[in-house]
């Protein structure tokens, strides 16, 4: 009875400061000079390795945009160099998600590339165009003719002669009639810029997700190793539990070492959880278009211990509305669309390959008529021409087979988009509704979880229960903890995707 009390008595000293009070001998033993830095969040008192005080000292987070005072790596030698990266000049270290496609926006290379290609689908409308205007030229020349007079004998005189000629002309010629060539043709040309301005849209929709995706990988990294530190130190709580237990003579040494265990494997897990942040950075910085060791941080969207954190931000439709909004709104559907109209375009003016052309012509100038080249004289004439093709060696025949398996080709790809948005809409709308009703259970699991600690350890350091009991109390909250994060930021993610699906997550 009397180890009972002394157990309850230790327990109430853990809990009534704020850090713990430990038993003597635990005391020498944590005020042992650490190996490592203090990890971030709350400062330790000098001396102290321990976490908050009991039950479970992880009930929020502290920012994840704030600067990080936890060494990389927390337990290990650090590598010069290998760490968050450095700031750049013009670039803020803690970026909003609409800063960041902001950035993404302005400096992607799959932007300026989208951008070069409709520089590039421009040109064939303005060649187009030129078969519809009209084509005027001008000539000015001059010569000189010289001659020898015949000779009559080897003692004949010969006598040179001169003749200089000037003109100066202006043509015209204008297309009148061609069955409508150059009218689709020109639709064509049209059509194929268009669709590449869709394109362009698509690809700003893409920069866009691929940044959100990023964004929100980069903040569950970093809640991950805040988790992984925080757990360290609740691990070290029931550690000092047990050797408290240990000096109340209720439990055996040896728990000692089996409580450690946990503490010693959070710390590989802190370790591991450091690195995967560091690559989820890199990556965050690399989608916006920066050096990957840019110093860029995505900014705190709260605590994610909270359930407010995890609040649906998306409404979630039917299929049937997702799928309408999704064909109205996606630009490369869009796109593959305006490669139909294009390809139906050039279908029809390859077949009139060998459709008649009506051309009007005119010209007007003036002539040297003297052998000094004087004495201009007028002229000029206006007429028509009709061009019949008869035979072109099967050359529109190939050109109209060729357009025809371009449009089954477009027509193809239209209905391949359409399948492939469907499915994309079906599968990101499930993944939404999953990740909304995972994120309910979450909250669940985690209030419970911590309840179960809680209990656990007064009832262990009551003497009632046994340290596995303990141990598993501890896994089983730090599982919570990750699937709570886990949980806010797939549901984030889940309604990036569903909105890059249905094409609605940047300017269309």
């Amino acid at each position: 009875m009397a180890s009972r009390t002394l157990a309850a008595l230790a327990l109430f000293a853990l809990t009534a400061s704020p850090w713990g009070a430990m038993p003597a001998g635990a005391q020498a033993k944590m005020a042992a000079p650490s190996p490592t830095p203090a990890p971030y969040g709350s400062p330790l008192p000098a001396g102290m390795s321990g976490p908050a005080s009991l039950p479970s000292p992880i009930s929020s987070l502290p920012p994840a945009s704030q600067p990080v005072t936890l060494p990389y790596p927390a337990y290990g030698t650090p590598v010069p160099g290998v760490n968050r990266g450095v700031p750049a000049a013009g670039i803020p270290q803690v970026v909003s998600l609409d800063q960041a496609i902001a950035i993404g926006f302005a400096r992607s290379p799959l932007l300026a590339s989208a951008r070069a290609t409709i520089e590039i689908d421009k040109a064939p409308v303005d060649l187009a165009k030129t078969a519809v205007l009209p084509n005027i030229s001008g000539t000015a020349s001059t010569a000189h003719d010289f001659s020898q007079n015949a000779s009559d004998g080897p003692t004949a005189r010969n006598n040179g002669a001169q003749i200089a000629a000037n003109s100066l002309s202006v043509a015209l010629k204008q297309l009148i009639y061609d069955g409508g060539k150059v009218a689709a043709q020109l639709r064509a040309a049209k059509a194929t810029e268009n669709g590449a301005l869709a394109t362009y849209k698509r690809q700003l929709q893409i920069v866009a997700y691929n940044i959100a995706n990023a964004y929100y990988s980069a903040l569950s990294a970093q809640r991950a190793t805040q988790i992984a530190n925080e757990t360290v130190k609740l691990n070290q709580v029931n550690a000092d539990l047990v050797s408290a237990q240990i000096q109340a003579g209720t439990t055996a040494r040896s728990d000692l070492l089996t409580a450690e265990l946990p503490v010693a494997q959070a710390r590989v897990t802190l370790v591991k959880d450091q690195g995967a942040e560091l690559s989820a950075q890199a990556a965050f910085v690399n989608a916006m278009g920066l050096d990957a060791n840019t110093y860029v941080l995505p900014q705190d969207d709260g605590n994610v211990l909270a359930g407010a954190s995890g609040a649906p931000q998306v409404a979630v439709p039917t299929y049937q509305v997702a799928i309408a909004r999704a064909y109205m709104l996606r630009p490369d559907f869009t796109a593959t669309q305006l490669a139909v109209s294009s390809a139906q375009a050039s279908l029809k003016a390859a077949g009139l390959g060998l459709f008649p052309n009506l051309n009007g012509s005119g010209s007007y100038g003036t002539t040297s008529t003297d052998p000094a080249g004087g004495t201009f004289r007028n002229s000029g004439s206006v007429g028509v021409t009709l061009t019949v093709p008869i035979f072109d060696q099967g050359i529109t025949h190939a050109q109209v087979e060729q357009a025809r398996g371009q449009l089954d080709a477009a027509s193809a790809a239209v209905e391949s988009a359409r399948e492939g948005i469907q499915l994309n809409v079906k599968q990101t709308l499930v993944s939404l509704v999953s990740a909304n009703a995972t994120f309910q259970q979450t909250q669940a699991e985690l209030e419970n979880a911590r309840e179960v600690l809680q209990a656990t350890q007064a009832q262990y350091a009551a003497g009632v229960t046994t340290l596995p009991l303990l141990l598993n109390a501890e896994v089983g909250l730090t599982q919570a903890l990750v699937d709570q994060v886990t949980a806010v930021y797939t549901l984030r993610q889940a309604e990036a995707s569903f909105l890059f699906a249905e094409g609605a997550n940047a300017p269309a």
